[in-house]
């Protein structure tokens, strides 16, 4: 089955070079062009939506596009990556983060993040995605905004109101509107996040979902106070992986869904026999089948991401025959990146992405890398995992077999690395995935 898929990607990869080349889907043309720089006042305010959309402003407040500039990771990185350029990332970061800060010109390489005003504080807001008017290239944010009284979305008979006007594009129901900020290169050429193309794939292999439809589920209301009933409006909260780590509306509640949507994700599978013998060695293998996530697992800024499986075996009282996927007294895995137990757990199945410089020694930062190695699991693709393990001559009774499926958005030496190691507690590690399994020793 692996041999068959790994022939089947190799096939698609040959399509999403040219899927990727057709037209972007239609967007509205901008009223008399769009201009190539904006003032802060030709935005409106989140706040101003609130009342007409208390809904969509109050999921969208929680939401990790509101925490975007906000987050501390986020601006360590950049004011790290800023100095370590000498200002050559520029807006690099800032475009998808706060594109109107970026697009107004509050944000030179180094800008003070207490003298932006408050519209640019506010991240990736109502009126960055409801002014797009154009997408240039599904990359990078290569896209171009149209403040002002119109705004766009995905209503195809929106109800007059005495705020603004609006107009319906089709893109708003297009993955390809997401993938614009969610598909990223560095300038040395280093795909650094792939969600929109890893989205591609699967849509050529028969997937019929967009982004849409797991981070903004719809349900039936009203899009705006007085407004008519819909059978379809979208959610705000744009729930995936990443939570906030630091003092934000309904943060727990964002938490919940980011839990929900990652055990949902992949399907564990365990082979172990029912009996064993004292002295004897013991295999066992696992197997993660990623089917519903829509793009590879884990997916998004892949290098920060940790996936991996927890493997422990336990004779009848409870004591540890062996362990895999532990993290040691820092909270790292005991990988190479373990400063106390460096390479201590040589069996330690992880899935994410490394990032190599011109030198191939991998590094830790985006704007060092010139290549990246993957080791991802694709929509509808399986990997395994194969232990061996020696259980000791004199045991008896049973063997408590323990195997989980781990996850968490940022491991705590990177965290330590950018001088945020009070940030590692916060970080949730979640079980995607458990099996438990009793063997009989004979």
């Amino acid at each position: 089955m692996k041999k068959s898929l790994g022939s089947f990607y190799a096939l698609l990869v040959l399509c999403v070079a040219a899927c990727q080349n057709n037209e972007n889907p239609k967007l509205p043309t901008p009223p008399n062009g769009a201009s190539p720089k904006f003032k802060i006042t030709d935005f409106t305010a989140p706040e101003q939506c609130a009342d007409c959309h208390p809904n969509h402003y109050n999921e969208w407040r929680s939401s990790m596009h509101a925490y975007a500039f906000v987050d501390p990771v986020f601006f360590a990185m950049h004011e790290r990556g800023q100095k370590e350029t000498n200002g050559r990332l520029d807006q690099f970061c800032t475009k998808c983060h706060s594109p109107i800060a970026s697009l107004t010109g509050e944000t030179p390489p180094f800008f003070n993040r207490n003298a932006l005003t408050p519209i640019s504080k506010q991240g990736v807001q109502c009126d960055v995605c409801h002014t797009i008017t154009k997408i240039n290239k599904i990359a990078n944010a290569d896209f171009e905004l149209t403040p002002g009284n119109t705004k766009y979305g995905s209503l195809a008979d929106p109800a007059p109101n005495d705020f603004h006007q609006s107009a319906f594009s089709a893109a708003f129901d297009r993955s390809e509107i997401c993938g614009v900020c969610h598909e990223v290169r560095n300038d040395l050429g280093a795909p650094l996040e792939e969600t929109f193309t890893e989205w591609t794939r699967a849509a050529l292999a028969g997937m019929s979902f967009d982004c849409q439809d797991c981070h903004m589920p719809a349900y039936a209301g009203q899009a705006a106070t007085g407004g008519p009933q819909r059978d379809k409006v979208h959610r705000h909260y744009f729930a995936g992986v990443d939570v906030p780590l630091v003092d934000f509306p309904d943060a727990q509640l964002q938490r919940q869904m980011a839990e929900e949507l990652l055990k949902s994700a992949a399907d564990l599978s365990l082979f172990a026999p029912e009996t064993a013998r004292a002295g004897d060695t013991l295999r066992v293998v696992a197997t993660i089948a990623n089917i519903r996530a829509g793009h590879n697992l884990p997916s998004g800024v892949t290098a920060e991401r940790q996936m991996w499986l927890a493997v422990t075996a336990r004779d009848q009282n409870g004591s540890v025959l062996y362990q895999s996927g532990q993290l040691d007294a820092n909270g790292d895995l005991m990988d190479h990146h373990s400063a106390l137990n460096p390479n201590a757990d040589p069996d330690l199945t992880i899935f994410r992405q490394i990032m190599r410089d011109e030198n191939g020694k991998e590094v830790l930062f985006f704007w060092q890398a010139k290549t990246v190695e993957n080791n991802l699991i694709p929509l509808f693709g399986e990997k395994t995992a194969n232990y061996h393990i020696k259980l000791p001559a004199n045991l008896a009774g049973a063997i408590t077999l323990e195997v989980a499926l781990r996850f968490r958005t940022l491991p705590p030496y990177f965290l330590r690395e950018l001088g945020l190691g009070e940030l590692v507690a916060k970080v949730p590690v979640v079980d995607m995935a458990r099996i438990t399994k009793h063997i009989m020793i004979r």
